[in-house]
Protein backbone atom coordinates (compact mmCIF):
# COMPACT_ATOMS: atom_id res chain seq x y z
CA UNK A 1 0.00 0.00 0.00
CA UNK A 2 1.28 3.47 -0.83
CA UNK A 3 2.32 5.56 2.15
CA UNK A 4 0.09 8.53 2.93
CA UNK A 5 1.35 11.42 5.01
CA UNK A 6 -0.56 14.17 6.81
CA UNK A 7 0.36 17.53 8.27
CA UNK A 8 0.64 17.97 12.03
CA UNK A 9 -2.93 18.58 13.23
CA UNK A 10 -3.79 21.84 15.00
CA UNK A 11 -5.06 21.86 18.56
CA UNK A 12 -8.86 22.15 18.73
CA UNK A 13 -10.18 25.51 19.95
CA UNK A 14 -11.76 25.63 23.41
CA UNK A 15 -15.39 24.64 23.64
CA UNK A 16 -17.94 27.45 23.71
CA UNK A 17 -20.90 27.70 26.07
CA UNK A 18 -22.90 29.46 23.35
CA UNK A 19 -25.68 27.33 21.84
CA UNK A 20 -24.44 25.94 18.54
CA UNK A 21 -27.65 26.06 16.51
CA UNK A 22 -27.28 22.41 15.52
CA UNK A 23 -29.39 20.68 12.88
CA UNK A 24 -29.22 16.90 12.42
CA UNK A 25 -29.84 15.67 8.89
CA UNK A 26 -30.22 12.15 7.59
CA UNK A 27 -31.28 10.37 4.42
CA UNK A 28 -32.95 6.98 4.42
CA UNK A 29 -34.65 4.39 2.19
CA UNK A 30 -37.70 4.28 4.47
CA UNK A 31 -36.02 2.18 7.16
CA UNK A 32 -33.19 2.74 9.63
CA UNK A 33 -31.08 0.78 12.09
CA UNK A 34 -32.29 0.34 15.66
CA UNK A 35 -28.82 1.50 16.73
CA UNK A 36 -29.37 4.79 14.88
CA UNK A 37 -32.86 5.24 16.34
CA UNK A 38 -31.64 4.61 19.88
CA UNK A 39 -28.68 6.97 19.43
CA UNK A 40 -30.86 9.71 17.97
CA UNK A 41 -33.49 9.49 20.71
CA UNK A 42 -30.82 9.52 23.42
CA UNK A 43 -29.15 12.56 21.86
CA UNK A 44 -32.45 14.46 21.69
CA UNK A 45 -33.32 13.65 25.31
CA UNK A 46 -29.89 14.69 26.57
CA UNK A 47 -29.94 17.92 24.55
CA UNK A 48 -33.43 18.91 25.68
CA UNK A 49 -32.45 18.36 29.31
CA UNK A 50 -29.10 20.10 28.92
CA UNK A 51 -27.47 22.49 26.45
CA UNK A 52 -30.44 22.77 24.04
CA UNK A 53 -28.20 23.21 21.01
CA UNK A 54 -30.45 21.21 18.70
CA UNK A 55 -32.65 23.59 16.69
CA UNK A 56 -33.90 21.30 13.94
CA UNK A 57 -33.95 17.94 12.25
CA UNK A 58 -34.12 17.25 8.51
CA UNK A 59 -34.78 13.92 6.82
CA UNK A 60 -35.10 12.98 3.18
CA UNK A 61 -36.11 9.74 1.53
CA UNK A 62 -33.37 8.46 -0.74
CA UNK A 63 -33.16 5.81 -3.40
CA UNK A 64 -29.97 5.24 -5.39
CA UNK A 65 -29.70 9.00 -5.98
CA UNK A 66 -27.96 9.73 -2.69
CA UNK A 67 -26.53 13.02 -3.97
CA UNK A 68 -29.94 14.49 -4.74
CA UNK A 69 -31.24 13.71 -1.25
CA UNK A 70 -28.16 15.10 0.50
CA UNK A 71 -28.32 18.28 -1.57
CA UNK A 72 -32.00 18.67 -0.74
CA UNK A 73 -31.21 18.55 2.98
CA UNK A 74 -28.48 21.18 2.55
CA UNK A 75 -30.91 23.50 0.74
CA UNK A 76 -33.45 23.14 3.55
CA UNK A 77 -30.72 23.73 6.13
CA UNK A 78 -29.61 26.96 4.46
CA UNK A 79 -33.21 28.18 4.45
CA UNK A 80 -33.36 27.76 8.23
CA UNK A 81 -31.65 29.30 11.28
CA UNK A 82 -29.11 26.56 12.02
CA UNK A 83 -25.38 27.27 12.19
CA UNK A 84 -24.12 23.68 11.99
CA UNK A 85 -25.47 20.69 10.05
CA UNK A 86 -24.57 17.22 11.31
CA UNK A 87 -25.12 14.56 8.66
CA UNK A 88 -25.59 11.12 10.23
CA UNK A 89 -26.20 7.95 8.24
CA UNK A 90 -29.08 5.79 9.44
CA UNK A 91 -26.84 2.78 10.12
CA UNK A 92 -24.54 4.59 12.56
CA UNK A 93 -24.33 4.19 16.35
CA UNK A 94 -23.05 6.88 18.72
CA UNK A 95 -23.41 8.27 22.24
CA UNK A 96 -24.75 11.76 23.10
CA UNK A 97 -21.27 12.93 24.30
CA UNK A 98 -20.01 12.34 20.75
CA UNK A 99 -22.11 15.31 19.60
CA UNK A 100 -20.65 17.45 22.39
CA UNK A 101 -17.15 16.38 21.36
CA UNK A 102 -17.55 17.11 17.66
CA UNK A 103 -19.07 20.54 18.38
CA UNK A 104 -16.19 21.31 20.76
CA UNK A 105 -13.62 20.32 18.12
CA UNK A 106 -15.28 22.34 15.34
CA UNK A 107 -14.79 26.05 14.70
CA UNK A 108 -16.30 28.21 11.92
CA UNK A 109 -12.86 29.46 10.84
CA UNK A 110 -10.24 26.84 11.74
CA UNK A 111 -12.24 23.59 11.64
CA UNK A 112 -15.54 24.15 9.78
CA UNK A 113 -15.73 20.52 8.58
CA UNK A 114 -15.19 17.75 11.13
CA UNK A 115 -15.98 14.07 10.74
CA UNK A 116 -16.10 11.38 13.39
CA UNK A 117 -13.96 8.27 13.16
CA UNK A 118 -16.09 5.87 11.11
CA UNK A 119 -15.28 2.56 9.44
CA UNK A 120 -16.31 0.83 6.25
CA UNK A 121 -16.00 -2.78 5.14
CA UNK A 122 -14.52 -3.93 1.82
CA UNK A 123 -13.55 -7.48 0.81
CA UNK A 124 -13.79 -8.65 4.43
CA UNK A 125 -11.54 -5.92 5.85
CA UNK A 126 -12.38 -2.82 7.87
CA UNK A 127 -10.95 0.55 6.95
CA UNK A 128 -11.31 4.05 8.47
CA UNK A 129 -13.04 6.49 6.16
CA UNK A 130 -9.98 8.74 6.07
CA UNK A 131 -8.57 9.87 2.72
CA UNK A 132 -5.27 11.51 1.91
CA UNK A 133 -3.26 12.30 -1.20
CA UNK A 134 -0.69 9.61 -2.01
CA UNK A 135 1.51 8.44 -4.84
CA UNK A 136 0.44 5.37 -6.80
CA UNK A 137 2.65 2.73 -8.44
CA UNK A 138 2.99 4.95 -11.53
CA UNK A 139 4.27 7.90 -9.53
CA UNK A 140 1.05 9.87 -9.94
CA UNK A 141 -0.60 11.65 -7.05
CA UNK A 142 -4.15 10.56 -6.36
CA UNK A 143 -6.71 10.30 -3.59
CA UNK A 144 -6.10 7.25 -1.42
CA UNK A 145 -7.71 5.61 1.55
CA UNK A 146 -5.37 5.44 4.55
CA UNK A 147 -5.38 3.10 7.57
CA UNK A 148 -2.83 4.92 9.73
CA UNK A 149 -4.00 7.58 12.17
CA UNK A 150 -3.13 8.94 15.60
CA UNK A 151 -5.77 8.23 18.26
CA UNK A 152 -7.69 11.03 19.97
CA UNK A 153 -6.50 13.63 17.47
CA UNK A 154 -8.10 16.29 15.31
CA UNK A 155 -6.30 15.51 12.08
CA UNK A 156 -6.43 17.27 8.70
CA UNK A 157 -7.41 14.99 5.82
CA UNK A 158 -8.08 15.33 2.12
CA UNK A 159 -11.59 13.91 2.52
CA UNK A 160 -13.86 11.76 4.66
CA UNK A 161 -17.35 10.32 4.46
CA UNK A 162 -20.65 11.89 5.49
CA UNK A 163 -21.65 9.14 7.91
CA UNK A 164 -21.06 11.47 10.90
CA UNK A 165 -20.04 14.80 9.42
CA UNK A 166 -20.42 18.25 10.98
CA UNK A 167 -20.27 21.24 8.60
CA UNK A 168 -20.68 24.97 9.21
CA UNK A 169 -23.22 26.79 7.04
CA UNK A 170 -20.53 29.14 5.66
CA UNK A 171 -18.97 26.15 3.87
CA UNK A 172 -22.19 25.27 2.08
CA UNK A 173 -22.77 28.89 1.11
CA UNK A 174 -19.29 29.34 -0.37
CA UNK A 175 -19.28 26.00 -2.21
CA UNK A 176 -22.67 26.86 -3.72
CA UNK A 177 -21.44 30.29 -4.80
CA UNK A 178 -18.32 28.77 -6.38
CA UNK A 179 -20.72 26.93 -8.74
CA UNK A 180 -19.02 23.57 -9.22
CA UNK A 181 -22.27 22.15 -10.56
CA UNK A 182 -25.67 23.85 -10.72
CA UNK A 183 -27.66 20.62 -10.39
CA UNK A 184 -25.44 19.03 -7.73
CA UNK A 185 -23.81 22.02 -5.99
CA UNK A 186 -22.44 20.14 -2.96
CA UNK A 187 -22.71 16.35 -3.16
CA UNK A 188 -22.16 14.50 -6.42
CA UNK A 189 -20.77 11.15 -7.54
CA UNK A 190 -17.70 11.90 -9.67
CA UNK A 191 -14.47 10.16 -10.73
CA UNK A 192 -10.73 10.49 -10.21
CA UNK A 193 -8.45 9.08 -12.93
CA UNK A 194 -11.01 6.50 -13.93
CA UNK A 195 -11.97 5.52 -10.36
CA UNK A 196 -15.39 6.33 -8.86
CA UNK A 197 -15.53 8.98 -6.14
CA UNK A 198 -18.43 9.01 -3.68
CA UNK A 199 -20.67 12.02 -3.27
CA UNK A 200 -19.34 12.80 0.21
CA UNK A 201 -15.70 12.67 -0.87
CA UNK A 202 -16.55 14.97 -3.79
CA UNK A 203 -18.06 17.44 -1.32
CA UNK A 204 -14.87 17.44 0.77
CA UNK A 205 -12.72 18.02 -2.31
CA UNK A 206 -14.91 20.91 -3.44
CA UNK A 207 -14.88 22.43 0.03
CA UNK A 208 -11.08 22.22 0.11
CA UNK A 209 -10.87 23.93 -3.30
CA UNK A 210 -13.10 26.67 -1.88
CA UNK A 211 -10.60 27.23 0.93
CA UNK A 212 -12.01 25.15 3.81
CA UNK A 213 -9.93 22.59 5.75
CA UNK A 214 -11.35 19.12 6.36
CA UNK A 215 -10.69 17.23 9.59
CA UNK A 216 -11.46 13.91 11.21
CA UNK A 217 -11.44 13.67 15.01
CA UNK A 218 -10.12 10.20 15.80
CA UNK A 219 -11.32 10.43 19.40
CA UNK A 220 -14.96 10.53 18.28
CA UNK A 221 -15.47 6.82 17.65
CA UNK A 222 -18.69 6.07 15.77
CA UNK A 223 -20.13 2.60 15.23
CA UNK A 224 -21.32 1.43 11.81
CA UNK A 225 -24.08 -1.16 11.82
CA UNK A 226 -23.67 -3.74 9.07
CA UNK A 227 -24.25 -7.42 9.84
CA UNK A 228 -22.45 -6.34 13.01
CA UNK A 229 -21.39 -2.95 14.34
CA UNK A 230 -18.06 -1.89 12.82
CA UNK A 231 -16.03 -0.20 15.56
CA UNK A 232 -12.47 0.95 16.17
CA UNK A 233 -11.95 -1.93 18.60
CA UNK A 234 -12.84 -4.40 15.85
CA UNK A 235 -10.51 -2.59 13.43
CA UNK A 236 -7.60 -2.73 15.90
CA UNK A 237 -8.25 -6.44 16.53
CA UNK A 238 -8.16 -7.08 12.80
CA UNK A 239 -4.91 -5.13 12.39
CA UNK A 240 -3.23 -7.01 15.26
CA UNK A 241 -4.41 -10.52 14.41
CA UNK A 242 -5.17 -10.45 10.69
CA UNK A 243 -8.54 -12.04 11.46
CA UNK A 244 -11.56 -11.03 9.35
CA UNK A 245 -14.24 -8.98 11.14
CA UNK A 246 -16.51 -11.95 11.75
CA UNK A 247 -13.80 -13.52 13.90
CA UNK A 248 -13.30 -16.49 11.61
CA UNK A 249 -9.81 -17.55 10.53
Amino acid sequence: MAKITYRQPPKPPPASDTPAGLVIGFIHPGTMSAYFTTSLLASILVDQNGPRRLVGMLQEWSSANVSGSRNSIVRQFLDGPGEWLLFVDTDMAWEPPDIDAILAAAHPDTAPIVGGLCFGLAHGSLFPTIYGVGTDEHGDQRLMRGCLYEPDTLMPVAATGAAFLLVHRSVYTKVRDDNYNQTFPWFQETEDRGQPVGEDVTFCLRAARSGFPVHVHTGIRIGHHKSQVLTEALFIHQQQTGAPPDGSE
